[in-house]
């Protein structure tokens, strides 16, 4: 059902964002799974790399909003143009990148101060 994990040493991550492994990577509020095509195995790594990125811990119901993309390298033209470009499972170079938009972060910050806040409630009383 989910297609299988490209060694990333034979893809472009290294040329698009400077990775030879599986990694997440937080960038302008959006965290990025680099090297993962299975949601829940991206759970796991974005778990553990959430207290570094100051980011919640994803539940299985927040692994269900990740959103699969692959990138491979492009040719820039110009210092401002982007090194990356969306790209089809397959394709040469090609690379996996699970996304967990910011708006499903925010909605998962509000998730966990509802339950630290139901604890409170439970312990006061």
């Amino acid at each position: 059902m989910f297609l299988p994990t490209p060694d990333l040493s034979e893809t472009d991550a290294y040329a698009c964002l400077g990775v030879r492994r599986p990694t997440v990577i937080l960038h302008e509020r959006h965290v990025f799974a680099v090297g993962f095509t299975r949601p829940d195995v991206a759970r796991d790594a974005v778990e553990a790399a959430a207290l570094d990125l100051w980011i919640p811990v994803p539940s299985r119901a927040d692994a269900t909003r990740f959103r699969l993309a692959w990138f491979a390298y492009t040719h820039a033209w110009h210092e401002d143009d982007p090194v990356m470009r969306r790209a089809a499972p397959g394709e040469d170079g090609a690379f996996p990148v699970m996304i967990w938009r910011a708006a499903d972060i925010d909605d998962a910050w509000a998730a966990e101060q509802d339950r630290v806040a139901a604890r409170r409630t439970a312990v006061a009383a």
